[in-house]
């Protein structure tokens, strides 16, 4: 039987800042013999946390039986296996660090150390052959700080709001700056996600340091006197603190984890519109698409469901909180009336197909005078080449990463955005089975053979944006709560009726004609009567119309009210209303005639509509 433990290990810096201990060393050791594993495993892990000596290390090691290093989430894996006779009793917790996650550099690192967390006797549960168990702790911060300045690690983290509104500030730079006795030392900086939050890493020696360092280095007061800058990317104040706000008591010998709201009177400039998701091709899908739960999810007005590869697309902009932005697409499948929403779901790389985001363009004359100074190429999101380069736009994990090339006269260009976001290929999304019309001859209802009328399927779709590699910052950027798709495709569809009879493939309906005449005799000609059979089937069925060019035409026929019009079929009726006008067949001259039939379809990409979907027989009248 093999034993797991899975969990995640993080420390606290503040109450809302928690970082994973990525990269430290996760160790399992057996109780040394005599000690209480029952009175331990329950025991406050305040109370078991100490410090390891090196000596007791080396001492410890006959007992180690499992570990593993944290990954960049916090999470790790022990696996018992390799550690003979273990069945499952308490063991000792340990963390080995020979340095702390995001410390500033690597220089002048102290020796590892390892700190004993707690001892646990996990809850096993038993799944096939192995028996699994789950163990999450964070560090509390005064322990975990603590550590970080063993290593001389010191970190800031803070918030930007706006003093009047409380809303959070991204997109701006945070200096940090420690008054001293002699010069101000700037200890770092950090720009705001889209929640307003920053944190500064910075080491001991950068606020010990003096203008005599390296002979002389000084904090009088053992920690530094913190003051702060904030300003736009741009280098627009925003925030100046005066440096004696660093000799105040809630500043002063600030700890290596420091906690800070910070407040600014005056908003960053907007440069950029926020990013949007408006609409599904050319149909904004307020006001262009019923898309409001309980309505239909076909367009407005022309009554349309949406099939095939449907371009995204709204207000397009570089950057979120003045950072560099990506974004994604998710759908959720719902009922007919858009109620019952299903989990929202990615939509992945092998569901969208090569975008167009825009243009790039340089200034780059080719010789003096050159009369088009000014050149162009495209920039596409494309699955196929998800890496960034010149005409590409980075895909990681199914976000699209926003060009940044913000300079015409540089090599790589200014991007500019055209709106598109993304080629969704719908059948990907909610595929349709396909029909099978085998056996369905013109006349017949398309479900005579056991066939399936098709149903539209319905989605929502929702665009995320988040700055680039930051899940925290992700929002909502436009949805559309309902939408009908429909792209059922079908089979062995009789054509030509009994004149040139064939099975196609792959139709967006079923779409047959033929004539009782013909069914006897084939290429027989008609000199008596002339009955035309027909079947035409789909859930956007629109107009169903069928007509005869020869001599004197075209000749129009009258169409039998159908019971279902998503299903049209019977036989068609000689003559027809005005313009057309009425006619008998043995008024027709003798000659050649071809009769044909179309089937409108109610679909469309957003941009173009498919043309009618077309059967046709032939005869001679004698």
């Amino acid at each position: 039987m093999s034993y797991y433990l899975k969990g995640t290990l993080k420390g606290a810096l503040c109450f809302d800042c928690i970082e994973p201990l990525e990269g430290l060393v996760v160790k399992a050791y057996a109780l040394a013999p005599g000690r209480d594993a029952t009175a331990l495993a329950v025991a406050r892990t305040k109370d078991t946390f100490e410090a390891v000596p090196d000596d007791a290390r080396a001492a410890k090691g006959a007992r180690l039986l499992a570990e593993a290093t944290i990954d960049a989430n916090g999470g790790y894996t022990l696996d018992f296996s390799k550690a003979p006779g273990y069945a499952g009793e308490a063991f000792e917790i340990d963390l080995y660090c020979a340095t702390v996650p995001r410390r500033k550099n690597q220089d002048g690192l102290p020796p590892p150390m390892q700190f004993t967390l707690t001892v646990v006797q996990p809850l096993w549960r038993e799944v096939r052959d192995q028996r699994l168990a789950a163990w999450d702790y964070t560090i509390p911060y005064r322990t975990w700080c603590g550590i970080r300045a063993r290593f001389g690690a010191w970190v800031i983290c803070g918030q930007v709001r706006h003093c009047e509104t409380q809303a959070p500030i991204g997109g701006v730079r945070v200096r940090a700056f420690d008054v001293d006795w002699l010069q101000d030392d700037a200890l770092g900086d950090a720009v705001t996600d889209g929640s307003g939050h920053f944190r500064i890493d910075y080491l001991s020696q950068d606020f010990k340091q003096t203008i005599f360092s390296p002979w002389i280095n000084l904090e009088w007061t053992g920690g530094p006197d913190l003051y702060f800058k904030v300003e736009t990317l741009g280098g627009l104040p925003l925030l100046a603190e005066p440096p004696s706000r660093g000799r105040d008591t809630d500043r002063e010998n600030a700890g290596p984890c420091f906690c800070v709201d910070l407040c600014t009177g005056e908003q960053p400039p907007v440069t950029e519109p926020l990013p949007v998701f408006t609409r599904l091709g050319g149909y904004p899908y307020v006001g262009g698409i019923q898309s409001a739960v309980p309505g239909s999810g076909l367009t407005v007005g022309d009554n349309r469901a949406f099939f095939s590869t449907v371009r995204l697309n709204g207000i397009l902009s570089k950057t979120l909180s003045g950072q560099p932005m990506e974004y994604r697409f998710e759908y959720r499948e719902t009922a007919p009336d858009g109620t019952l929403p299903g989990a929202w779901i990615p939509v992945a790389t092998t569901q969208f197909a090569a975008t167009m985001l825009g243009e790039v363009e340089r200034f780059a004359p080719d010789f003096p005078g050159d009369p088009n100074p000014v050149k162009t190429h495209p920039m596409m999101a494309d699955p196929g080449t998800p890496v960034a380069g010149p005409g590409n736009a980075a895909i990681v994990d199914g976000w699209i990463q926003v060009p940044q090339f913000s300079d015409y006269n540089a090599p790589n260009g200014f991007f500019v955005p055209n709106g598109n976001m993304l080629n969704v290929i719908t059948p990907a999304l909610v595929p349709q089975p396909a029909l099978n019309m085998a056996n369905v001859i013109a006349g017949e209802s398309s479900t005579a053979h056991g066939a399936a009328l098709a149903q539209n399927r319905h989605i929502s779709l929702r665009m995320k944006v988040r700055v680039v590699g930051q899940p925290a910052t992700e929002a909502a950027a436009g949805t559309c709560f309902h939408v009908a798709i429909e792209n059922t495709v079908y089979n062995n569809v009789h054509k030509g009726g009994s004149w040139a009879p064939v099975d196609v493939p792959n139709q967006l309906c079923a779409c047959s004609l033929d004539s009782l005449q013909l069914r006897a005799g084939g290429c027989a000609g008609l000199n008596a009567s002339l009955d035309v059979l027909f079947t035409a089937a789909h859930p956007n069925l629109g107009t169903v119309s069928v007509s005869m060019n020869g001599p004197g035409g075209p000749y129009g026929f009258g169409m039998p009210v159908p019971p279902n019009p998503a299903d049209r079929f019977g036989q068609a009726i000689n003559g027809a209303p005005p313009p057309l006008g009425g006619w008998t067949f043995n008024a027709l001259p003798d000659c050649a005639y071809i009769v044909t039939l179309s089937a409108q379809l109610l679909l469309t990409t957003g941009d173009s509509s498919p043309l009618p979907v077309l059967d046709q027989i032939a005869f001679c009248k004698k």
